[in-house]
């Protein structure tokens, strides 16, 4: 049988790639099934299927990924996900649902009202699709994550989403990595980031940007927002918007995981770079991976990773560039030196403030028993007076 259910208290991962059978129309989700993952199911299985989605209190999560969705698949599970009221996390990715099957499941998700997780990569999902699912974003207040890694969104749809980003208070991860939002749909996002959102990983890689959008995501870094993982990966980023991000990071308190992979930058960023190493409290990965540095930039970076006295970073990536290999491994063996360097630390005070924990415990209760001690000690005194008096009451 196609449909997997797992009992609450196993929690497996889900199960997948097994032979498709076909779900009959008397067969029901079990009320103590919270998972379920589908491997290929026939039309009239799928109907039973949203049927029972539309009326379950039980599934939370469904795990659709690789099983032939086209269009019409999209649209019949979307009647059922319309009148759902319990589920959380739906995965959808690597189908066929265009933006007809999009729009039907992003307006049934505005009705339903309360997912926290919703994967569409590599659907084939075009402006069309992109703006529907702007639509549900904007209306959504329990949204945690949107995935549309892989898919054909342009600057149109990029901008559509950007500004839905500004409207859902609740979004924390957006991928629209691999799609062709440009510029246009990068300075949307980064508006978006300006006005106090809280999206806190942000992955935008290939999607041919270039120092416009760069720009832009600077300006957000340098209001401080929210941003702790920002993926800039295969873009067309040169020195010019590195110079702009790595100024912005100066001001920058929460971004600590940066992958600037597979741009255009080259040595005449690397003054930018050298401030941010000897100053930035918080950045603890950073990529140039499949750039243009040289080993005049290897040596200075090395140094200033050396010198730099608050250095929190443990991963810095620089292969692939035109580095000779004795250079990528003085900063490599730096790097493993410096993060387990940094590991004991956090081991040792964690066992410190531990140990600081109990001791104040422990004060904490002898001045407990100290204090009824005391209690006790005055109790009994007074109990002696009462009786010497009486005694000398009674001697007259």
């Amino acid at each position: 049988m196609p449909i997997v259910l797992f009992p609450k208290k196993d929690k497996p991962q889900l199960a997948r790639g097994f032979s498709p059978k076909v779900v009959r129309l008397n067969v029901r989700i079990n009320e103590d099934i919270e998972e379920a993952s589908l491997a290929n199911i026939s039309r009239s299985g799928l109907l039973a299927l949203s049927n029972d989605i539309s009326s379950n209190r039980h599934v939370t999560k469904l795990d659709f990924r690789h099983v032939c969705f086209g269009p019409e698949e999209g649209s019949i599970l979307a009647k059922g996900l319309a009148t759902n009221r319990v589920l959380l996390d739906l995965n959808l990715q690597h189908n066929n649902l265009s933006d007809v099957g999009t729009l039907a499941v992003a307006q049934a998700l505005t009705e339903q009202g309360v997912l926290e997780a919703l994967t569409l990569d590599a659907n084939g999902i075009g402006d069309v699709g992109a703006y529907a699912l702007a639509e549900y974003v904007s209306s959504s207040r329990t949204l945690k994550e949107l995935r549309l890694f892989d898919n054909h969104i342009l600057q149109d749809g990029g901008v559509a989403i950007g500004n839905a980003v500004a409207k859902c208070p609740t979004l924390r991860h957006l991928d629209l990595g691999l799609n062709e939002i440009g510029d246009q749909g990068a300075v949307a996002v980064a508006t978006a980031l300006c006005d106090y959102n809280k999206v806190s990983k942000l992955s935008i890689r290939a999607n041919g940007i270039t120092s416009v959008g760069g720009k832009a995501l600077a300006k957000a870094l340098r209001k401080d927002c929210k941003l702790r993982s920002l993926d800039l990966r295969v873009n067309r980023l040169r020195d010019d918007a590195v110079k702009h991000i790595f100024e912005a990071l100066l001001l920058n308190s929460h971004l600590q995981e940066l992958d600037l992979g597979r741009n255009s930058i080259r040595d005449d960023a690397m003054e930018f770079v050298a401030e941010v190493i000897l100053k930035n409290k918080f950045i603890t990965k950073l990529s140039f991976e499949d750039n243009y540095f040289t080993d005049e930039a290897a040596e200075v970076f090395l140094k200033l990773l050396q010198k730099a006295e608050h250095l929190s970073m443990t991963e810095f990536t620089i292969h692939s560039n035109y580095i000779s290999e004795i250079k990528l491994q003085q900063i490599d063996l730096f790097m493993r030196t410096h993060a387990r360097e940094l590991q004991k630390k956090k081991r040792e005070n964690k066992r410190q403030r531990s140990q600081s924990n109990v001791g104040v415990g422990h004060d904490t209760r002898d001045e407990s028993k100290n204090s009824a001690g005391r209690q006790s000690s005055g109790s009994h005194s007074r109990s002696t007076s009462r009786i010497s008096r009486g005694s000398r009451e009674a001697s007259k």
